[in-house]
């Protein structure tokens, strides 16, 4: 009898290498993958219904693979590549999840157009929400928020600008989670942020690409608030507003090998809206560039008139610009274009702030570091190294612009003269 069930089996193992056994061993694998445990269980959104195919819309099948990657530690929610799948606005919860989810877009998502998103109360079109052990948003594809439906043709086209703000979804929200990594995907024409990081701690974006014109309004490239430990390198952004803007309750953001064309530039702020306190520190934003003739600025830090708080120990370092509008930026003073301009009695304070190494071309002011005149303005500034500045226009600002700003200029023959712009 032993003979004959050792027999048996080796003929049953035998039938993986026949098209029917092979047809049965491909069903356990399957199986395999919808929900027992292994460290690189691929769970492909295709499996879960998903068509990959207009006008099919694939959000429940996107969910059920989500939820079952989350049972498995390393668990892989696949969209693959050769589809391009459409999704309503979603939220990926991973509080319950197994350590390590990642999300892999090789293919392409696409977002519903404008007029067919219907009633909505969501501030995003997709959401990663709670996600404490690591999870990782990848791959070789694209993510397409079809920004033109949402974008304004033209300011008069909304008489509510905030309002039409507000209205306008988020790309990629990444909120509540730790140990974050974001890599080679590509995210184009957001209605407003492309990636927005809320909340998180431990994060690394790298290889990304984000791809929208430089006149599509308020569409940051990579939004960090209340986020530690954050690092932003080798990718490249092209948008209508800040390439990577940093927001209160940040600390430790380093972004490196980033090149920004067009946007506004790499900024801090705008902190201290309608009297509200602010932390940021810790802030190198090294080995960029920042070109187009589209780019309003190089480098620049922003808060409003009323706020607390403070911004301190930023350097920028070897920075390149291409005639952007203004290089190198501190305003304290900072409102939007039709607000008008109050005088408070508090700010946020400044201070620790080094400019090393920024050359390049600006068309409209080279230095603007307008600070407030209480104690609360800008201290220890430190202006070092290289600094080459030219205009491309000959109605440009060359003479820097410096009031109430405290420290010293150590860069030898600068461009253009900065004497007396420190003190």
């Amino acid at each position: 009898m032993k003979k004959f069930i050792a027999s048996f089996v080796l003929v049953i193992s035998s039938l993986c290498f026949t098209h029917f056994g092979s047809q049965l061993c491909h069903a356990e694998e399957a199986e395999s993958r919808r929900g027992k445990a292994g460290a690189n269980s691929v769970f492909n959104v295709m499996d879960f219904g998903a068509r990959g195919s207009s006008p099919a819309v694939d959000t429940k099948a996107f969910l059920a693979a989500w939820g079952a990657a989350c049972k498995v530690n390393g668990g892989v929610v696949l969209v693959p590549s050769g589809h391009t799948f459409t999704i309503l606005p979603v939220e990926f919860v991973g509080s319950n999840c197994q350590p390590n989810v990642a999300f892999q877009v090789d293919g392409s998502l696409s977002s519903p157009s404008r007029s067919d998103w219907g009633p909505r109360s969501t501030d995003y079109w997709i959401c990663f929400n709670g996600s404490a052990k690591g999870l990782s948003i990848r791959g070789a594809g694209s993510v397409d928020g079809k920004g033109r439906t949402w974008w304004p043709a033209s300011p008069s086209d909304d008489v509510n600008q905030e309002l039409m703000q507000g209205n306008r979804p988020h790309v990629i929200l990444v909120v509540y989670s730790n140990n974050v990594t974001i890599s080679g995907i590509t995210v184009t024409n957001s209605p407003r942020m492309h990636i927005f990081i809320y909340g998180c701690h431990q994060v690394e974006v790298s290889n990304v690409k984000v791809s929208s014109p430089g006149n599509s309004p308020n569409t940051d490239g990579i939004h960090v608030s209340n986020t530690q430990h954050v690092r932003i390198h080798h990718s490249n952004i092209s948008c209508g507003d800040d390439c990577v803007s940093i927001q209160t309750g940040c600390d430790d953001i380093r972004v490196y090998n980033v090149h920004c064309n067009p946007g506004h530039g790499y900024s801090i702020g705008g902190l201290g809206e309608r009297g509200s306190a602010a932390e940021v520190s810790n802030v190198f934003v090294t080995d960029s560039t920042v070109m187009g003739a589209d780019s309003l600025n190089g480098v620049r830090i922003k808060t409003w008139q009323g706020g607390s708080g403070y911004v301190r120990n930023v350097t920028f370092s070897n920075i390149q610009v291409s005639q952007v509008g203004r290089a190198i930026v501190i305003d304290q003073y900072y409102r939007e274009e039709t607000g008008a301009v109050k005088t408070e009695n508090s700010a946020v304070g400044i201070s620790g702030v080094t400019y090393e190494n920024i050359t390049g071309t600006y068309r409209s002011a080279s230095i603007v570091l307008d600070c407030s005149g209480d104690n609360q303005g800008c201290r220890d500034i430190t202006i070092r190294g290289v600094i080459s500045l030219r205009p491309t226009d000959p109605g440009a600002i060359v003479k820097p612009h410096c009031s109430n700003a405290h420290g010293h200029v150590l860069a030898r023959n600068p461009t253009p003269p900065l004497a007396g712009c420190l003190w």
